[in-house]
């Protein structure tokens, strides 16, 4: 069965009482399969993959400072990605931007909103996330906690992501993304830029075709990613305490 016949069975499967969604899909059909045909010619071989330090790593995404690449995740059919950019700001005002839940709707790509569960101090927070997914894919939740510590001697900052989703009852109408996790690895640099890498696996649940899955994910990263420039400066003057800048 192919991608856009998977896309398909997955529309009756997830909505069955929709059948208008099937029929928007047939009509895409043969749209999609033209523009695959186009870019698929298109693509320079450098798309598919480039140097990297290790050669499991594929470079998926190049566009100025920012760089994602993907390898496959041990176990799974679904992939691991890691971007790679740079932002002008303290680090300080990164973390407060990491850690401003209400505002995660505004700049991480297709959140639905975040809320703090619970939390101890700085170096430990619970959240409850949703992703806002497009049709035909259903919304998920994600409940994770944040482990942040940091190198007094280097200053680099590592955020640990851990998948809690037990922590909270299931919400009807959501699906419950079953394992996620990564980390957040931030390194001062001259000039006050603060290099960024945003690695992160994560297995959506519920019937999602790989090749879409893989996708949805690739487009977090890289629409995340480009938004976090802009994203910052609206922390210009914030302090987080216990992080030294």
């Amino acid at each position: 069965m192919g991608p856009t016949a998977l896309c398909e069975a997955h529309i009756c499967y997830e909505y069955p009482d929709r059948p208008y969604l099937l029929a928007a899909a047939w009509r895409r059909r043969w749209t999609s399969i033209l523009l695959g045909c186009l870019l698929s010619v298109g693509l320079p071989p450098a798309a598919h993959a480039a140097k990297n330090a290790d050669p499991a790593w594929l470079l998926r995404h190049s566009e100025g400072d920012l760089l994602v690449h993907s390898r496959p995740h041990a176990g799974s059919s679904i992939e691991e990605f890691r971007g790679v950019t740079r932002v002008r700001a303290k680090l300080s005002a990164v973390i407060a931007l990491l850690q401003d839940a209400d505002y995660n709707r505004h700049w991480v790509y297709r959140s639905g909103g975040a809320k703090v569960l619970a939390r101890e101090g700085i170096a430990r927070t619970w959240v409850y996330g949703v992703v806002d997914a497009p049709l035909p894919i259903r919304d998920r939740d994600t409940v994770v906690r944040f482990d942040l510590r940091q190198d007094p001697a280097t200053r680099v900052i590592i955020i640990d992501i851990l998948n809690q989703p037990n922590m909270r009852p299931p919400v009807d109408g959501l699906v419950r993304v079953p394992d996620f996790g990564g980390f957040w690895r931030l390194q001062p640099q001259a000039r006050g830029w603060v290099g960024v890498t945003y690695q992160v696996y994560g297995d959506s649940g519920g019937w999602v075709p790989t090749w879409l899955a893989n996708y949805a994910a690739l487009r977090s990263v890289v629409g995340t990613l480009q938004a976090m420039p802009a994203a910052v400066e609206r922390y210009a003057g914030a302090g987080t305490p216990g992080i030294a800048d």
